[in-house]
């Protein structure tokens, strides 16, 4: 997992051990156990968590982690780059919205794949997630193709 730089708070750190964890489990770094899928993913989400992928299609946690749990392994050199935090807003003590980008290199089932996504992400305070935040929403936008184009995905 890459970041193109240090970023500090539970937000931030929240963001980046999802995605090392979708990195593990997709690559097969990571047992395929009903244990680690619950300690590292499910335990982060509330149980409201609705997302909308970049191609429009949008599911609720229900929907979407049976997919999820069948792709353990599917894909052995996929790898995340996060970058540009552009926004940690905190709304009244319990909410914070975040941007990011998100760049995925070698992406079995997206096309192309190599790619960029710009994410917006609520979470919520919550003692029972790993981070001390709950994940209750997500919605993912494609990256301009000129910006994709002009990456190196060298990283």
């Amino acid at each position: 997992m890459h970041t193109d730089q240090d970023y500090d708070g539970a937000v931030a750190k929240e963001i980046i051990d999802l995605h090392i964890f979708f990195e593990d489990w997709f690559r097969g770094n990571c047992n395929n156990s009903d244990r680690v899928f619950k300690n590292r993913l499910l335990s982060r989400m509330d149980i409201d968590f609705h997302i909308v992928l970049p191609n429009g299609e949008n599911y609720y946690g229900d929907q979407f982690w049976p997919e999820m749990k069948k792709a353990h392994g599917s894909n052995p050199k996929f790898q995340i780059s996060l970058r540009n935090f552009s926004r940690k807003l905190q709304i009244g003590r319990k909410t914070f919205v975040a941007n990011y980008e998100e760049w995925q290199k070698n992406a079995k089932n997206t096309v192309p794949a190599n790619n960029g996504r710009i994410s917006t992400a609520i979470l919520i305070n919550d003692e029972s997630g790993p981070n001390g935040l709950k994940w209750l929403h997500v919605h993912e936008t494609w990256l301009p193709k000129s910006k994709t184009k002009a990456e190196k995905f060298d990283w």
